[in-house]
Order: C-alpha cells, then structure tokens, then sequence
C-alpha cells in the first residue's frame, strides 16, 4: 500500500512542477473561461497518461473543474464559455474545448451551430481524437 501511495505523491509532485510553466501559458488566468483573480490548479485531460506530460494539462480554476467532472449533468450555459476558448493558441485547450462542444451539441443548438462555423485542422481534429471525458 506504501509503494501505491509513494507512486501517487510522485506523480503528483511531476505534475506539480508543471505549476510555473502553465502559470506563465496562461497568463495568470483560466485557460477555459478565462477567469482571472481565482485559484487555479492543474488539471489532467483524460485519459491520463502513465508519465505526466505538460502538453496534456490545462490550468483551470475550480468551477471549470467541477463542470468538467460533470460534463453528462452540465446545464445549456455551464459551457458558454468555450465559444471563446476555441480559439486558444494552446493545442489541447483548443481540443479539449472542441470536444466538450461536440458533446453539448448533441442536447443545445447554440453549441451545434458554433462547431458549424468552426474549421478544424487534422492535427487538432487528431488530439481531440485521444480525449476521453467521463
């Protein structure tokens, strides 16, 4: 049980590490909604990987994390948001951000007619592809 624990600190701790870097990506601020002036912490797009990579995490503020970990119970506005966030220069923000829009599409219009007018390059079309939400 120790060795599971210790594994788990250290994985951790890898991608605690990350903290200055994507602090400096994303500008102090939410890479999702934007927010600014709230905690943030570092989230892991799923499926996690064995090895933490800094190209597969986003850093976040709370509320986005709490919809993320809802993504089947989220209401039509929880995700407005990503109408902006589509945009992101930052490849798995942009991928993650398409995904969660292709989900909501399937139950609000506003979503399907974002993705509409949306042209996706077979890079992100191809990141997007390894996303695994809930």
């Amino acid at each position: 049980m120790a060795k599971g624990y210790d594994q788990h600190i250290e994985r951790k701790n890898k991608v605690n590490s990350f903290g200055r870097e994507l602090t400096r990506r994303a500008k102090s601020k939410c890479e999702l909604c934007e927010a600014t002036g709230v905690s943030l912490s570092i989230f892991e797009v799923p499926p996690v990987k064995e090895e933490p990579e800094v190209e597969r995490c986003i850093f976040i503020c709370d509320e986005c994390k709490n919809k993320l970990e809802r993504v089947k119970k989220a209401k039509e506005n929880d995700f407005r948001f990503l109408t902006n966030s589509i945009w992101s220069e930052v490849d798995m923000v942009k991928a993650l951000s398409i995904k969660l829009l292709t989900e909501m599409a399937t139950k609000y219009s506003w979503a399907e007619l974002v993705l509409d007018d949306l042209y996706i390059d077979e890079s992100t079309e191809e990141l997007i592809k390894t996303i695994e939400l809930e």
